[in-house]
C-alpha cells in the first residue's frame, strides 16, 4: 500500500511539486524532527519582517522618535527635525541577513535648477532575541523647511536573505518646503 500511495502522492504531474526523495542530496526529515523544527522554519522563510504598526516610517525628533508620521507624509512636514526609522524582526537562525536602504531626493522639482540627490546603505542585521527587535534609527534625517529649496524624496528599505534573494521593499515618501525669505520693512 505505501508504495501506491508513494507513487500517487509523488507522481511528478505539475500539481504535485517535486519529492524530496527525488531530490539529489535532499534532506527527509522523520515527523518528530518536522514537528521540533516547525517554528524555526516558518521564522526563517518569514525573514526579515517590520515590527508593528510603527516599525517602519517618519518619526518628529533627531534621535528619538516623539511622534510617528509613518511611510509617507501627507504634504510637507512641519518646520522642524525629523527621521526615518525602521524596527524589524530577524530570524533566530543564520548569518549574513542585510537590510538595504535607498533614499531618492529632488530638491526644487520641476524648476530649472532642480536636483537629485541618491543615497545607498547595507546594514548587516542580526537576531537580538525572542523579546527584542533590531531598530535603526535614523536612517535617514530630515530638516523641515529644507534649506536650499522645496524637497520631494522616497525611500525604501529591503530585506536580503543570506543567499542574496530581495524581499519586497518597504517603501515611503516626504517633502519639505523650502525656507521662508523673511520680509524686510
Amino acid at each position: 500500500m505505501l508504495p501506491l500511495l508513494l507513487l500517487v502522492g509523488c507522481s511528478g504531474t505539475p500539481v504535485c511539486p517535486p519529492c524530496a526523495s527525488d531530490q539529489p542530496g535532499a534532506v527527509v526529515l522523520a515527523p518528530w524532527e518536522a514537528a521540533l523544527l516547525a517554528g524555526t522554519l516558518e521564522d526563517l522563510r518569514a525573514g526579515v519582517r517590520i515590527t508593528g504598526e510603527r516599525g517602519f516610517g517618519i518619526c518628529s525628533g533627531r534621535t528619538e522618535c516623539e511622534s510617528f508620521v509613518g511611510p509617507t507624509s501627507q504634504g510637507p512636514l512641519p518646520e522642524g527635525h525629523w527621521f526615518v526609522r525602521a524596527e524589524f524582526e530577524v530570524p533566530s537562525v543564520g548569518e549574513g541577513w542585510t537590510v538595504l536602504f535607498h533614499v531618492t531626493c529632488t530638491t526644487n522639482p520641476g524648476s530649472p535648477n532642480a536636483s537629485t540627490q541618491v543615497h545607498d546603505r547595507a546594514y548587516p542585521v542580526k537576531y537580538t532575541g525572542r523579546e527584542g527587535t533590531y531598530r535603526l534609527q535614523p536612517l535617514w534625517k530630515i530638516q523641515s523647511p529644507y534649506v536650499n529649496g522645496p524637497r520631494s524624496c522616497t525611500f525604501s528599505l529591503t530585506p536580503v536573505r543570506p543567499d542574496g534573494v530581495r524581499g519586497e521593499p518597504w517603501t515611503g515618501a516626504y517633502e519639505t518646503a523650502g525656507p521662508t525669505a523673511s520680509l524686510q520693512p
